[in-house]
């Protein structure tokens, strides 16, 4: 179930790349004004920066064990 998830994700986060991509080719081919140029290519990176981030956290955070021993250095130390 986790690789059909991370599977997933991995496909939004190729298509969001892609629209993002074409978003900003977009923006370039027709906008004039200089300001309103660079903030939607601001906007476009920002936006990647975050679907990346989310993909990140979503396809690699899976491999955090819990069970490891150095998680559980805090129980061996004895109470006296």
């Amino acid at each position: 179930m986790a690789n059909l998830i991370r599977t997933a994700f991995t496909l939004f986060w190729m298509a969001a790349t892609g629209f993002i991509g074409y978003l900003a080719y977009a923006v370039i081919q027709t906008e004039g004004n200089p300001q309103v140029l660079w903030s939607w290519l601001v906007l476009c990176g920002l936006t990647f920066l975050s679907v990346s981030f989310l993909a990140y956290v979503i396809i690699l955070g899976g491999d955090h064990k819990a069970n490891a021993p150095h998680h559980h250095k805090h129980l061996s130390k004895s109470e006296e």
